[in-house]
């Protein structure tokens, strides 16, 4: 189960875009991924930064989402609205 964690900082004028490009994937994600989960969550401490929780039930079902149109055209788009670089938790089953 492909499942890992992120945390992006948002620039501030960007903010607005950011939440309604990433309010879309979550949308396409739940049509396109049944079974998966795809959660975004801003902070309450720090309004700016999000937390991004990924999590598929197989290795196709991630691969199938992260070759999918709707991620690709997406993620170019996110990504232009971040202060910073994602920083990335690797998670794992126990």
């Amino acid at each position: 189960m492909p499942t890992t964690l992120w945390r992006l900082k948002v620039a501030a004028e960007k903010q607005a875009e950011f939440e309604r490009l990433t309010s879309q994937l979550v949308r396409d994600v739940a049509e396109n991924e049944p079974g998966s989960i795809f959660e975004y969550r801003r902070g309450v401490e720090d309004p700016l930064t999000y937390v991004l929780f990924l999590s598929f039930d197989d290795e196709q079902s991630f691969q199938r989402y992260s070759t999918a149109d709707y991620h690709t055209g997406a993620s170019g788009q996110i990504m232009e609205c971040l202060a910073e670089d994602p920083v990335p938790a690797e998670l794992e089953r126990f």
